[in-house]
């Protein structure tokens, strides 16, 4: 994955590698997809599932949206601008503090994939099939059948 501005800051900063950063990522990031559907499906199919959303690009771009959201997060919660040239040892411990603050597990307790990655992952489970034919509503026939009486006939 391409680092952007801030992660590289975070990593000039902090004197953190842009690899173990990206690990980091990486690792958090396939832990919240397992999370997410823990509760959600059986064993067999949440494995399958897992797999697939780990496959997507949508979930990865979703993902390091949200990643780089908390990296922001820190930097905000100490007061530290991204243009720094240098920081002291203390604003160093205080940014990766916030860092592993604001990425820990429970910071994604609340937030869910978006629709394009759900869409995708759908794509990707059922294919082009129909999952279930829209149903039609009692209105609907209502309106069919007044549309269909209120034709005038002449005898």
């Amino acid at each position: 994955m391409k680092i952007n501005n801030t992660q590289y800051n975070f990593c000039r900063l902090t004197g953190i590698t842009e690899e173990t950063y990206q690990i980091n990522l990486f690792e958090s990031g396939c832990l919240y997809a397992e999370n997410y559907w823990k509760n959600l499906l059986p064993e067999i199919e949440k494995q399958k599932t897992v797999k697939i959303m780990l496959s997507l690009t949508e979930y990865w771009s979703w993902w390091k949206t949200q990643w780089n959201i908390r990296t922001q997060e820190a930097f905000g919660i100490t007061d530290i601008k991204e243009e720094e040239k240098k920081l002291y040892s203390f604003e160093i411990e205080a940014l990766i503090e916030a860092f592993y603050d604001t990425h820990c597990e429970n910071s994604y307790t609340y937030i869910y994939p978006n629709g394009l990655v759900m869409k995708a992952l759908k794509q990707k489970i059922y294919g082009n099939r129909t999952i279930s034919p829209k149903p039609k509503t009692i209105k609907g026939l209502e309106r069919n059948r007044t549309r269909k009486s209120s034709a005038s006939i002449e005898f």
